[in-house]
């Protein structure tokens, strides 16, 4: 029987699942009719993409994995948890890396600095973007395949902490050890994505920041405005994108505690559809192509219904 505490969990899930499935499932309609008039998509409608689809997948797994905990909890251990583990950490990674190209792209392109080493990386950096986004799916199916396999062995030979260190055999150190560090190969390759678009989002914003301020001295109210709405977006994007690596982390680290339950698993998956379904909100309007779109599409709408 679920709980009160688990429900609510997920009503809210469902309601962000609705909102990020259409924010980023228009984005990648937009891009896609984009491509078939153009034959053409620019870097930054590349990354935003492929990032959309794979949010898209996102929302599509955590509801289902929502609804196998709450209502099919016994189906779900024996057949699919594997499946959907798989399913799970290939998306999470691949979503980790897309976002933070696109932080890096957003970071080159904007930012202002003479340093010849990001000058040199300002030139190159659009046409590496294809070869990132393939590189990206390779890692992390690679990232995902090393992950189960690991999932498989720790779900068969790992215990809980407490009786693993009161066990003094070598067989049962062993086995802490194995479980220990095993854990980390799940939290490393995390920290990779998210160090590149902490660095990234700081070089950019100090620049944003920096030029706002020049702006304001030179007495140009309208550019400063820009810039500002552009800094409080980045900002905006930053919390979130941090918000949900963290979230992550910690409910790997309940998991691997043993104190990860249905209702806190389900909360986790609420902070992470949170920044996927926010971000596409703040992409949309701060997009001129897609916010154009939008408008026109809601005004299609609003005429429909008149009629």
């Amino acid at each position: 029987m679920s709980t009160l505490f688990e429900l609510f969990g997920f009503i809210l899930l469902v309601i962000e699942t609705l909102i990020g499935m259409m924010g980023n499932g228009f984005i990648a309609i937009v891009n896609f009719i984009d491509w078939q008039r153009s034959r053409k998509l620019s870097p930054a409608d590349m990354i935003l993409s492929c990032l959309s689809f794979c949010r898209f997948a996102f929302h599509a797994f955590a509801i289902q994995n929502a609804i196998f905990l709450l209502f099919f909890i016994d189906t779900f251990l024996k057949n699919v948890h594997i499946a959907y583990t798989a399913s799970w950490l290939f998306v999470n990674t691949a979503n980790l890396w897309f976002a933070t190209w696109l932080s890096v792209l957003y970071c080159v392109k904007i930012a202002t600095f003479s340093h010849p080493l990001f000058l040199q990386m300002k030139q190159r950096f659009p046409g590496l973007v294809p070869w990132l986004l393939l590189g990206t799916v390779a890692f992390s199916a690679i990232i995902t395949t090393i992950k189960v396999i690991m999932t498989i062995r720790l779900m068969s030979e790992c215990k809980r902490i407490e009786s693993l260190l009161s066990n003094n055999t070598d067989s049962g150190m062993k086995t802490f050890n194995f479980c220990k560090y095993s854990t980390l190969l799940f939290v490393v390759p995390e920290f990779f994505p998210f160090l590149i678009f902490l660095f990234s989002s700081i070089l950019l914003l100090t620049s944003l920041w920096r030029h706002k301020n020049l702006l304001q001295n030179s007495a140009r109210d309208v550019s400063t405005e820009v810039h500002l709405n552009a800094i409080k977006a980045l900002a905006s994007f930053s919390i979130l994108y941090i918000s949900s690596f963290f979230g992550d982390i910690l409910q790997l680290y309940f998991s691997w505690m043993g104190m990860s339950g249905i209702g806190m698993n389900i909360w986790f998956t609420d902070v992470t559809a949170a920044y996927s379904s926010a971000h596409a909100i703040i992409l949309i309007f701060l997009n001129p192509k897609l916010k154009q779109e939008s408008v026109k599409m809601l005004h299609q709408l609003k005429c429909a219904c008149m009629c």
